[in-house]
């Protein structure tokens, strides 16, 4: 598993792994911002791409901070392979989604297990705190979505917390079983087991108009989670709205239906805090999230618009800062932020000249 990784490589590995299984609350600040510093340089030695980004930002320079760590935008993985390892390496491949007119992104992995450890401690402290549920998943399975980053997390999820005979997944072959559906929360209905319904926005559309006028009270501690966009469909829904109308199928309050926020270019995802009395994201500690001038890709003051940026330590076969197109906010009296959609037009200019840099040389 760690055989593309050198000493050096595989000592972050395991301090990254510790990171990741250890108590959230435990994660000293000041830890990351040293590892994460050490990470990237690592990568930048093994990853031309990065490194091109790097010298175009910063020259010679080493960044002393998560905050100066030049960060590749994801229209980089659409036309560049972002990896620290040779192709013979690589064991599995996430892909962007979109339309057929798309070029998609790939985002490779050597070493799927800081991937599975960081999806399965920030779901436990966001959104599956129970010891198990009957889970009931709207996407397709791994053995069919090899490339989907949401059905390797789901997975993951199914094998820690599912409880029951009942096969979790209901999509395949983009069909989905509503009738199985149906049967599973009538059942979890009756013996008192929570439901964890967690899947695309869009199945999740398609669930409740096969649904039609159906009603259940899943049980206390149950949650749905819809994430993902509405790209290349012909029927879009706003986020509260469809919000609403599951929590009015399924018996569930607002803060039973919190918001994923994650993309196939990162290896950790950020949840909305609902539970917790907040509608904007939260991330773990090995996390770090901020907005940026579209123009300068500088830091922007919190309260203010400006594109994501991550930078996700979990990263370690890629690229540990991540440029989205994504427009965010920061709250400006905590440490959660709101997504506010895609920038609008061209790729910002910031991300065009990172991009330009990654492909050129500078």
């Amino acid at each position: 598993m760690s055989s593309w990784l050198d000493d050096e490589g595989r000592g972050l590995r395991a301090r990254l792994l510790a990171m990741a299984t250890g108590p959230m609350e435990q994660v000293d600040p000041s830890a990351v911002e040293a590892l994460g510093c050490a990470v990237f340089a690592w990568q930048r030695g093994r990853n031309a791409v990065l490194d091109r980004v790097a010298a175009g930002a910063l020259g010679d320079r080493h960044p002393s901070c998560l905050a100066e760590i030049p960060s590749v935008p994801t229209d980089v993985f659409k036309v560049a392979r972002v990896a620290c390892f040779p192709e013979a390496a690589c064991v599995r491949v996430f892909e962007t989604s979109g339309t057929t007119q798309d070029v998609h992104g790939r985002h490779e992995f050597a070493d799927l297990s800081l991937y599975a450890a960081a999806a399965v401690t920030a779901a436990t402290r966001w959104l599956l705190p129970g010891s198990g549920y009957r889970c009931v998943l709207l996407a397709e399975p791994e053995e069919i979505a090899p490339t989907s980053s949401l059905s390797f997390m789901l997975a993951r999820f199914a094998a820690r917390w599912h409880q029951g005979s009942t096969d979790p997944w209901v999509v395949r072959r983009a069909a989905l079983d509503a009738v199985a559906v149906t049967e599973t929360l009538t059942a979890a209905c009756r013996d008192g087991v929570p439901v964890a319904l967690l899947g695309t926005s869009f199945s999740f559309v398609h669930l409740l108009d096969a649904l039609r006028d159906r009603r259940w009270r899943l049980p206390p501690g149950s949650v749905a989670m819809p994430t993902g966009g509405f790209k290349g469909r012909s029927r879009e829904i706003e986020p509260g709205v469809l919000r609403g109308m599951i929590g009015e199928a399924l018996g569930l309050t607002e803060a039973d239906v919190p918001g994923e926020y994650g993309m196939t270019e990162l290896s950790s995802q950020g949840y909305e805090a609902r539970r917790e009395g907040s509608a904007s994201y939260r991330v773990p500690p090995w996390v770090r999230v901020s907005m940026v001038d579209a123009a300068t890709l500088r830091e922007v003051p919190r309260g203010e618009v400006g594109l994501v940026r991550v930078v996700d330590l979990m990263n370690l076969g890629s690229a540990v800062a991540i440029q989205t197109s994504d427009l965010g906010r920061m709250d400006a009296d905590g440490d959660g932020f709101v997504v506010l959609g895609r920038a609008p037009g061209a790729t910002p200019r910031g991300c065009a000249r990172a991009m330009d840099a990654a492909l050129s040389g500078g």
